[in-house]
């Protein structure tokens, strides 16, 4: 029987990363340590949880709810995004997502038509590139962050200019950087602006770990001088209050823009459930102590990981990755996966570095908040022996 072939951005789109590491995995008798995903071990504030949520009218859980957003949660994020964030957004300028993957997808969808380029400021959060593909978008990879911890003070203007074409459209940059925790300044941030504007491209900015530094402050890009008119910037309660599970993230950006990634996401979950967005609300407002506290644990977390792991790796100025080179530990051409199921038949679960960049073959990223200390430091000890 013949069947339409299917499309060619699915066909093109990777599996699961971890399928091999899983089945290495299999062979392992004792207590799995996952170190792989982005993920914490604290549970949300006790505000957000959903069975601390108190519904005067249950009705509005069951009902469709606007388009945009629940409306106080998004006049909460706009004062948010106008104060700390110091982006002069408009009202209208924030749309609620279905987290900051949805919200990413709409935002290259509202920007991108197949063809186009997008400059992809590397190691990158992998699911990026798989967006670009989904809509034909084409990727082109500028390896960043190494550059410019390598050559401390250097213009990285010229990296970035070079890979600019008649095509390109776009750059997205991650700031808290996953996997790596570079923390961009507003000088490296202005060699981006200045490539921006010279080229008239459109600005990408993940920032969903901005609660997370640890050794220098977090700025937005939209914040510097003209950029607001160009740049869409990105967070989420996934990173901010440990409630991936609720699926609520959002976009910030010109208001006309903005309008655009609403169609998307109209026509993608039309919106996103209302009893999430009211447990994000409340750690919106009551969350300040959580986030102190976990910003304090999660310092502490990196500070005994980097002791303890015994491969040289850069200390993480922001997020919750450590960013490990594994070239000279079993590498070959297959990048670190022979490592990494050596790792896996240990009991313990790392991220291979290809799907990050094309440069980070022989590189790997381990989540020190997905476990808590015991586990984490047990975990890194196992990486150590496989080492």
């Amino acid at each position: 029987m013949t069947f339409p072939r299917l499309s060619v951005s699915a066909e093109s789109l990777p599996l699961s990363i971890f399928a091999r590491l899983y089945e290495k995995l299999a062979g392992f008798k004792g207590d799995v340590i996952p170190l792989q995903i982005g993920d914490t071990y604290l549970m949300p504030p006790a505000a957000g949880r959903l069975s601390q949520q108190a519904y005067d009218d249950a009705r509005d859980l069951y009902a469709y709810g606007p388009a945009p957003g629940w409306p106080p949660l998004v006049a909460a994020l706009t004062e948010k995004v106008r104060t700390v964030n110091r982006i002069p957004v408009e009202d209208g300028g924030v749309q609620i997502t279905s987290g900051a993957t949805h919200a990413l997808a709409c935002c290259v969808g509202a920007l991108l038509d197949p063809g186009d380029e997008m400059i992809l400021l590397t190691p990158h959060w992998p699911i990026i590139r798989g967006i670009a593909q989904s809509r034909s978008v084409v990727s082109i990879e500028v390896p960043f962050s190494q550059m410019v911890l390598a050559e401390p003070g250097m213009d990285p203007y010229p990296l970035i200019a070079r890979a600019v074409s008649a095509k390109t459209r776009a750059i997205y940059l991650c700031t808290p950087n996953n996997p790596d925790g570079l923390v961009l300044d507003e000088t490296t941030l202005g060699a981006i602006v200045r490539v921006a504007e010279q080229a008239g491209l459109w600005i990408l900015a993940d920032e969903v770990y901005e609660h997370y530094t640890y050794d220098r402050p977090h700025v937005s890009i939209a914040s510097l001088p003209g950029m607001a008119a160009r740049t869409l910037t990105v967070g989420s309660f996934s990173k901010s209050y440990g409630q991936a599970g609720l699926r609520v993230g959002y976009v910030a950006g010109p208001r006309t823009v903005i309008e655009a990634v609403r169609k998307m996401s109209n026509h993608s979950i039309y919106n996103v459930p209302h009893a999430m967005q009211r447990a994000a609300l409340a750690s919106l407002r009551d969350g300040g102590e959580f986030l102190s506290d976990a910003r304090a644990r999660y310092r502490q977390a990196r500070d005994k990981a980097v002791a303890a792991l015994k491969v040289p790796v850069r200390v993480p100025e922001g997020s919750t990755y450590l960013f490990i080179d594994l070239a000279g530990h079993g590498c070959n051409a297959e990048g670190c996966l022979p490592v990494l199921e050596r790792v896996a038949s240990a009991g313990v679960l790392l991220a291979p570095g290809a799907p990050f960049g094309l440069a980070y073959a022989d590189w790997a990223r381990l989540c020190f908040t997905a476990v808590d200390e015991a586990r984490l430091l047990e975990g890194i000890d196992r990486i150590n022996r496989v080492l």
